[in-house]
């Protein structure tokens, strides 16, 4: 056995590197030829927002300034959805409040967010964890950590309290402010109680 193994990770981390700008250029240059995000997204496996969230660049009509996507880390998003929950679990609406923009706020107020919850909370108990945490696109579509994503992401996971299990989805925008929360029984949707 020869060589530095670390030597090796280097190698990998260049080639993906790499491959990835390679993607990115393919992606424009098949745009350029008039082809739409939805054969893109059709191309790549995913649908035509994933694809677009992923390499689009629009402009700002704010700014006029292109609008380019930012690499995620999916665990810190992940780790600040959970954080919602157990907070609004444990009734601190200041909390879930800080996290929220302004306009979000004025929607979800203290009462329909803790009251909702109440509701939860009195059909299944309080929260215990949650379970299999995913980041994914508003239509569902996965995101992987260190993807270049603009927009809205959904946290999604499965909220485990003391006799029953929800899912719950806390839509995030690109500043990584709450903008919607969603709660919805985990087999059926008969009973949602979106905020």
């Amino acid at each position: 056995m020869g060589g530095d193994p670390l030597e090796g990770v280097r190698e990998a981390d260049r080639n993906a590197r790499e491959a990835q700008e390679s993607l990115r250029t393919a992606v424009q240059q098949a745009r350029e030829a008039g082809h739409s995000w939805a054969e893109v997204g059709r191309t790549l496996g995913v649908s035509r927002q994933a694809a677009f969230k992923r390499f689009g660049s629009p402009r700002d009509p704010r700014t006029g300034d292109p609008m380019t996507p930012a690499p995620l880390r999916t665990g810190e998003l992940l780790a600040t959805a959970e954080r919602l929950w157990h907070r609004l679990d444990a009734g601190d609406y200041d909390a879930v409040r800080e996290q929220m923009t302004d306009e979000v706020a004025a929607v979800l107020t203290r009462e329909t967010v803790l009251g909702t919850w109440a509701q939860v909370v009195a059909e299944t108990g309080n929260l215990e964890q949650c379970r299999e945490p995913r980041l994914e696109t508003p239509d569902g579509s996965a995101v992987a950590d260190g993807d270049p994503v603009l927009g809205v992401l959904v946290a999604h996971a499965e909220l485990a309290c003391e006799a029953g299990s929800w899912v719950g989805r806390v839509a995030l925008d690109g500043d990584r402010r709450v903008v919607g929360l969603y709660v919805t029984t985990l087999d059926t949707p008969r009973a949602d109680y979106p905020f």
